[in-house]
């Protein structure tokens, strides 16, 4: 089993990489972003930043970076886990 995860990086000192913002059963919408987000768009004229997003690219929204990860049950990965693990 997966499942989708939406991760934020606050632009503040001394931030944790994984702070969990939602996660999904299915990779989510473009309309599902933006609403955890809290940021309005035009579905028309789509968002740049979302479309990253999507694409698994991490992206700078207002104040915050966001990641949008896809995590299978019972693995993890060592790539943003640091050193300790």
């Amino acid at each position: 089993m997966t499942i989708w995860t939406l991760f934020s990086i606050a632009n503040e000192y001394d931030q944790p990489d994984n702070n969990l913002e939602a996660w999904w059963s299915k990779k989510p919408t473009f309309i599902e972003l933006a609403e955890v987000i809290g940021i309005t768009v035009d579905v028309k004229k789509g968002n740049r930043e979302l479309g990253e997003l999507l694409k698994g690219k991490e992206v700078r929204i207002e104040w915050a970076d966001y990641r949008l990860e896809e995590i299978t049950e019972g693995k993890y990965s060592t790539e943003r886990m640091g050193d300790g693990v």
